[in-house]
């Protein structure tokens, strides 16, 4: 998949093809910065579509789903992957304002000052790594608060430029506020009522703007994002059935592996024996 990997712990830049991001896509638990070197493909971000075209830049966050769709044979991206604790290093006494905003507009099109910027922000990477190993992290941190202010500046002076969203304002900010809480409360709840709470809107308006966002139910998301949430936590962790039963409030661990099987068509325990 990878022709070109420059990998340090917490930062890499990376050429691929995103095969990986198809089928049913992935949960991020890193950011990513993305150019489209060639080729397009439609890209989920949350479940939201992004034309993503060659010369276009793709934002991307820990927690994230993402899914690539329709791949033309040419498709091929360079990326500087980073960690959540790089990000969070790089997000000091930069306003929420910003990340609201690079959230709300993550993708650009065949901007010709966007791509100089990002082309030579991985030139300058590349060549710091290879100078200055030792340092790489610390410099992908810095560089990566230059981009986002200056990245944040340029949406704003630039707002004809975004990808124009359907739905009316209420409708995107209700969706937008929808996945936040999904993201924040995955693990105390997987029922649209609770959520449909936490926006002060019933649960069948609730499920209209999920609809005419998305063309799928709340309820479909909700279980989604967190069916990729354990796929994730049994990866990578050594914790018990019994503790992510505990931990995701299932009412104990059987009905948790009746929940993963039902969504995935292996249990926990057969899912955690097929990772190779």
């Amino acid at each position: 998949m990878d022709k070109e990997t420059i990998v340090s712990q917490g930062a890499a830049l990376i050429e691929s093809d995103l095969t990986d991001w198809q089928g049913e896509g992935v949960l991020l638990d890193d950011g990513c910065l993305v150019y489209c070197m060639s080729g397009d493909a439609e890209v989920l971000v949350n479940f939201y579509t992004w034309d993503f075209a060659h010369r276009s830049v793709l934002i991307l966050f820990p927690g994230d789903v993402v899914e690539v769709r329709g791949a033309t044979e040419d498709f091929k991206v360079e990326m500087l992957r980073y960690s959540a604790s790089v990000l969070r290093e790089a997000s000091l006494q930069l306003e929420q304002t910003v990340y609201s905003l690079l959230k709300k507009d993550r993708c650009r099109g065949a901007s010709p000052l966007v791509e100089d910027i990002v082309c030579n922000l991985f030139d300058l990477l590349k060549a710091y790594r290879k100078a200055c190993p030792d340092s790489f992290n610390q410099i992908v941190l810095f560089q990566l608060k230059a981009f986002f202010l200056g990245f944040h500046n340029y949406l704003l002076r630039n707002p004809h430029e975004a990808q124009p969203e359907e739905g009316s304002e209420r409708v995107n900010e209700l969706f937008a506020r929808f996945m936040e809480a999904i993201m924040e409360h995955y693990k105390e709840s997987r029922e649209v009522a609770f959520y449909a709470s936490r926006l002060h809107i019933s649960p069948k308006y609730l499920f209209n703007i999920s609809l005419a966002k998305t063309g799928r139910s709340p309820k479909t998301i909700i279980d989604h994002y967190v069916v990729m949430q354990l796929k994730l936590l049994l990866r990578t962790s050594s914790e018990s059935i019994k503790q992510i039963a505990w931990d995701y409030h299932f009412n104990d661990d059987s009905f948790f592996c009746r929940y993963f099987k039902s969504h995935t068509g292996l249990s926990p325990q057969q899912f955690r024996k097929s990772i190779v």
